[in-house]
C-alpha cells in the first residue's frame, strides 16, 4: 500500500541548534535534489509548527507517542538524518528515544537508514546495546567520522564514510582582511572552554581585534557569557546565528576564528574563514584531522589559523553517497529517475 510520505525524517531537530536545523535544512534539501517532491516528506520535531514553516515539510511531535506511531504509519522509511543521536555524554536518554523510535518503525514496515552519523562516545553498556540494536535494524548506514566507523565495525555492522551533510549546503565564501575574531563555546566542557578562550584573547590582542562571541544555541550564549565574567575573554558583542544566512552576516566582518562546536567550525571553513577548533568530542578531532585544520591542542601557544582545506568535491562526494543511499531504500517510485545531481 502506497503511504502518504515516502520520508519520515529524524533527529535533534526544533530545539533552536542551528547545527541541528542545518542538518534537517541539509537533509531535506538532498532528498529533493534526488527528486522527492516535499509534499511526501515528514519530520518528527521538537516543534514542529516552527518546523513545518521553516522547512515547508509536514511536521509531526516527536514527544507525543501518538505522533510518532502515526507518522511512522503513514511514511515508507525512515532517515536518521545526521547528528549524534546515538551518544552518552551528557545521558542516556538519547539512545533510548532515537532506539524506541526505530523500533517503531521496523515495528511498521519501515525501511531505515541512517546518513552522515557520529555514533558514540557510548560509556555505559545499555547506550551500547540500545545504539547496536537501533543500527542494526538500519538497512544502510554512513557515518562521518573514523572513531565512529572503529565503533559501528566492533558491532559487526557495514558502514561507510561520508562528509557531513552540512557540507552540501552553500555559503559564499569572500576574501578576508581586517575584522573580528569569532569565537565559539559551548556548555558542559569548562576547562576546555576557558583554555580556548584564554588563547582566542591571546590572538585578537596580537591581532589587534575585538571578539564577537557567536552562539549556535541559547545555551552557548550563557557559557560565553560565563567566561566573560571570569576574565578569560572580553566581547564586543554575542550574536545567537538562526540560519546560514545569519552566519554569512557575521563572518562579513571577520579574519578568524575559534570555536567548540563542528558545525561552527564546518560555517568557518564553509566561508574560507581561517580557524581553528577546540575539541571536545571524537567527532570535532577527526573533522580538524581530515580537513587539516589546526586546533588549541596543538601546543601551549596560540593555534594556527588556516582556512580548512576541504576540497569542493566534498559537497559531492556527499550528495553521491546519499543519492545511493536513498535509491536503495526507496528506489524510483512513481517513474521517478535518479535526478540527485549538483545544483
Amino acid at each position: 500500500m502506497r503511504k502518504e510520505f515516502e520520508i519520515l525524517l529524524i533527529g535533534y531537530y526544533g530545539f533552536g541548534n542551528l547545527g541541528d536545523e542545518l542538518l534537517a535544512e541539509a537533509s531535506i534539501k538532498l532528498l529533493v535534489r534526488c527528486g522527492v517532491r516535499p509534499e511526501k516528506i515528514a519530520m518528527l520535531s521538537a516543534g514542529p509548527q516552527e518546523s513545518e514553516k521553516k522547512f515547508g515539510v509536514r511536521a509531526f511531535n516527536r514527544w507525543k507517542p501518538s505522533e510518532v506511531i502515526k507518522a511512522c504509519r503513514r511514511s515508507g522509511a525512515l532517515l536518521l538524518g545526521g547528528g549524534g543521536l546515538f551518544q552518552d555524554a551528557t545521558s542516556a536518554r538519547s539512545c533510548v528515544y532515537y532506539w524506541g523510535v526505530t523500533l517503531i518503525a521496523k515495528l511498521c514496515g519501515m525501511k531505515i537508514f541512517a546518513a552522515g552519523q557520529s555514533v558514540g562516545p557510548l560509556r555505559g553498556g545499555m547506550s551500547r546495546v540500545f545504539a547496536k540494536h537501533a543500527l542494526s535494524m538500519c538497512s544502510e548506514i554512513s557515518l562521518r567520522d573514523e572513531t565512529s566507523m572503529k565503533l559501528v565495525k566492533g558491532f559487526g555492522l557495514d558502514a561507510r564514510m561520508t562528509p557531513d551533510l552540512v557540507l552540501t549546503l552553500g555559503l559564499p565564501a569572500k576574501s578576508r582582511g581586517g575584522g573580528a575574531m569569532l569565537f565559539n563555546a559551548r556548555p558542559s566542557y569548562g576547562a576546555l572552554a576557558e583554555e580556548s578562550a584564554k588563547k582566542c584573547a591571546v590572538i585578537a590582542r596580537e591581532r589587534k581585534c575585538e571578539v564577537v562571541g557567536v552562539a549556535l544555541a541559547d545555551e552557548d550564549v550563557s557559557e560565553m557569557k560565563r567566561l566573560e565574567v571570569l576574565d578569560y575573554i572580553k566581547f564586543r558583542d554575542i550574536i545567537t546565528v538562526r540560519s546560514l544566512e545569519d552566519f554569512s552576516r557575521v563572518a562579513e566582518g571577520a579574519s578568524a576564528a575559534i570555536g567548540m562546536r563542528l558545525h561552527f567550525l564546518e560555517l568557518c571553513a564553509l566561508a574560507a574563514l581561517p580557524a581553528a577548533g577546540c575539541p571536545y568530542d571524537p567527532k570535532v578531532s577527526d573533522f580538524c584531522m581530515r580537513y587539516n585544520i589546526a586546533t588549541t591542542n596543538d601546543g601551549l601557544e596560540a593555534p594556527r589559523l588556516d582556512v580548512a582545506a576541504i576540497p569542493a568535491e566534498e559537497g559531492e562526494e556527499a550528495l553521491k553517497n546519499f543519492r545511493e543511499a536513498l535509491f536503495l531504500i526507496i528506489g524510483n517510485t512513481d517513474g521517478r529517475k535518479e535526478i540527485c545531481k549538483a545544483e
